[in-house]
């Protein structure tokens, strides 16, 4: 009887606070300050207005597609002037990933401590419950979040990476310029495909762009991106476009599914959400095959609702797993979007570079250690023009600023909070280009690296000036030296059941969302590979910069893939993946690398560059039992080896799950049937197999 009793009241309790939920309507949250070690520097953060007002719109574009828009602009200064009759520099957001969205699978304990603050009965984001954003806005920036053509509550379609998105950009940085609110100059942030659709706008250099901050971007397309070393990134690419689809309502999930949220919302009036996405005749959406055929799950019509619209015609959209295809393997290849045709060439940043520098935007290129793109920071950094407006920093991330796991703080020495620490830069970058305030950035050196197991330091140029390579020479019985030994060779049975995946969530640089939940250790890995180490160093050694692998192999059949892994073996015998690098023998020709700007500039820094054309591929590279050479670069790192430590190299003909398998020699992609093939590694005498590491000198 008691617990029948206690029961009672506390649903009566639970309804008691309901109502005072459904009847509270709140204030607009105050603009906080955000906090990180970098923000206990001399570099004032404080928000200045502690409020903003927030208009969703659609802007039309000159050939009559509608994006839609969040726009967030300050208001009620601290010093009460207020913010109506002023004007901002504006923080342009240019995005795939859903400017404001709702979740309708948020657990209700969160549902509710959301509606209690905001007042919602769903679960929907904006821009505006961002720290970073929110930050800005109160340092006196208006915030701009723009839905690309084709995604979220746009109109349109896309394929993803399409030239068309540059334009697109301008014009809304065009609009922003127009508007009331603005003075009239433009910075842009953002990461990955957001980061690309940065350079891909400041290429068209419109007037009131004054500085970007792109982070974690590829330079190529296909060489950093599909297909790294000519072997496709598998895992990724069909992750990925599930991902982008997930956003764009191209596929049906309702527990834990994003949906987009349109200027104009909730026709119903019910303050819910997910009544208002449109589902096809099977009741799922899956597809929206004919706007005739939408319906609601409360059956309401609503053909003239803005998402349902718009979705309809996001089913046109360019799917990414196309470019798994066997037509797509090579660098040349084209594929037909609507009116585009378009090569890996048009979808790479570092053939937009041009058209940035004739822009005299201000760029800061934002990357990580882990991050699969890292080399695509470092390409476009160096091969733009150095000045005050050419900056780069890179941390020990993933591809996620929050990607500095607790193990990896750990190993690291690392305790400061990463994605602070890439806010503070930005914010210090934007007041500098789009503010004229000295926040330092003009009298300091233009890279910031955080060199692993030391700390961060600024630093010249990239590549370092005073790196010194060294090489280290593959031996007998495992052994990897700085003097080349007498000729000899050792046999690899590839094992096709090998992975780089960590952790127990099985994580890589590769899988972009989501960081290692433990350290990535390559000890047990490594067993499967071919392995050579050097003694316990006697004196601590810097690897900072790229990595370049120098091998000499033959092969039993007619094509294989290489891949390498640097790694640093603690006294313990733990072995800590630090860096990798891969290539497919048939793509052993070297080639020239302005091909990846269409011959407009040099690609810095300069490193084995194979052409990755059809006309570039041996797939009989390994017949008559020739011989090749095999140079190509491993993913740039900043490493510290301790004293006492060993460094290894070790070498494998797969990577499972990640990388396609070799479709010569595993017809059906299942490791179990694939052709037996032996690697055979020559070392010594006239084939010095080896590793050329760049050194940075002992301070």
């Amino acid at each position: 009887m008691r617990k029948a009793v206690t029961l009672g009241v506390l649903a009566l309790l639970l309804l008691v606070v309901a109502g005072l939920v459904a009847n509270r309507t709140p204030d607009a949250p105050p603009l906080t300050t955000l906090v990180g070690s970098f923000f206990d520097a001399d570099y004032d953060v404080t928000a200045k207005f502690v409020s903003f007002r927030k208009e969703s719109r659609f802007v039309r574009l000159e050939d009559g597609t509608n994006l839609a828009v969040d726009i967030f602009v300050p208001e009620d200064a601290a010093d009460d002037r207020g913010s109506l009759d002023q004007s901002f520099p504006t923080i342009l957001e240019y995005t795939a990933y859903n400017r404001a969205f709702a979740q309708p699978g948020m657990p209700w304990w969160q549902r509710i401590g959301l509606r209690w603050r905001l007042g919602l009965k769903e679960a929907v984001y904006d821009r505006s419950l961002f720290p970073a954003v929110r930050t800005m806005i109160g340092m006196g920036y208006a915030y701009v979040v723009a839905d690309m053509r084709g995604t979220g509550a746009s109109f349109g379609s896309q394929t993803p990476l399409m030239p068309r998105l540059g334009s697109d950009g301008a014009e809304i940085v065009d609009w922003i310029t127009s508007q009331p609110w603005s003075d009239g100059s433009v910075g842009m942030r953002g990461q990955s495909y957001v980061a690309w659709s940065q350079y891909a706008t400041a290429s068209q250099a419109p007037k009131g762009l004054q500085c970007i901050a792109p982070g974690v971007i590829m330079f190529d397309t296909f060489t950093e991106g599909t297909r790294p070393g000519g072997i496709t990134t598998v895992r990724w690419l069909s992750e990925y476009s599930d991902y982008l689809q997930a956003f764009n309502l191209s596929k049906d999930d309702q527990e834990n599914g994003f949906f987009p949220v349109a200027p104009v919302v909730d026709e119903d009036g019910d303050e819910r959400w997910i009544d208002e996405i449109p589902l096809t005749s099977a009741g799922d959406t899956t597809l929206f095959t004919d706007e005739n055929e939408l319906s609601y799950p409360d059956g309401v019509s609503r053909n003239q609702h803005y998402l349902a619209r718009a979705v309809n015609e996001h089913k046109d959209n360019f799917v990414g797993r196309r470019l798994l295809k066997p037509d797509m393997r090579f660098w040349d290849a084209t594929q037909v979007f609507g009116e585009d045709t378009l090569s890996f060439s048009d979808t790479s940043p570092g053939a937009m570079l041009d058209g940035v520098a004739e822009s005299g935007v201000s760029v800061l290129n934002l990357g990580g250690w882990f991050d699969g793109f890292v080399k695509g920071t470092t390409k476009l950094f160096s091969s733009m023009e150095q000045g005050p407006g050419m900056r780069m920093m890179i941390g020990p991330r993933f591809h996620v600023p929050e990607g500095v796991t607790p193990p990896y703080q750990d190993l690291l020495g690392y305790d400061g909070d990463l994605a602070s620490e890439v806010i503070l830069e930005e914010i210090r970058f934007f007041d500098w280009c789009l503010k004229g305030v000295d926040s330092g950035i003009s009298e300091e050196e233009p890279v910031l690296l955080y060199v692993m197991n030391r700390g961060w330091r600024y630093e010249e140029s990239w590549p370092l000036e005073r790196q010194k390579i060294r090489s280290l020479h593959l031996g007998a019985s495992g052994s990897l030296t700085p003097e080349g030994g007498e000729a000899g060779s050792d046999h690899y049975d590839v094992d096709f059941d090998h992975t780089a995946d960590f952790g127990s969530n099985e994580m890589n640089r590769w899988i972009l969302m989501w960081s290692p939940d433990s350290l990535m250790v390559r000890t047990e890995l490594d067993e499967r590979t071919l392995v050579y180490e050097t003694e316990p160093l006697d004196t601590e050694m810097e690897v900072t910069g790229h990595p370049v692998a120098d091998l000499w192999v033959s092969a039993n059949q007619p094509d294989a893939d290489v891949f390498v892994y640097l790694s640093d073996v603690a006294p313990d015998g733990t072995v800590h993946y630090i860096t990798e690098g891969q290539l497919r023998a048939g793509f052993h020709r070297m080639e020239d690398p302005t091909l990846q700007t269409r011959g407009l500039r040099p690609v810095r820094p300069e490193l084995p560059w194979h052409g990755f054309r059809a006309e570039d591929y041996d797939a009989n590279a390994f017949a008559d039992d020739q011989v090749l050479n095999l140079r190509f670069d491993l993913q740039p790192t900043s490493w510290v080896f301790s004293k006492g430590h060993r460094i290894r190299i070790s070498i494998a003909g797969a990577d499972a799950g990640n990388f396609e398998l070799h479709p010569d020699l595993c017809a059906t992609g299942n490791p179990e049937q694939c052709l037996a093939t032996t690697l055979t590694i020559h070392r010594g005498a006239a084939r010095q197999s080896r590793i050329e590491l760049p050194v940075i000198p002992l301070s």
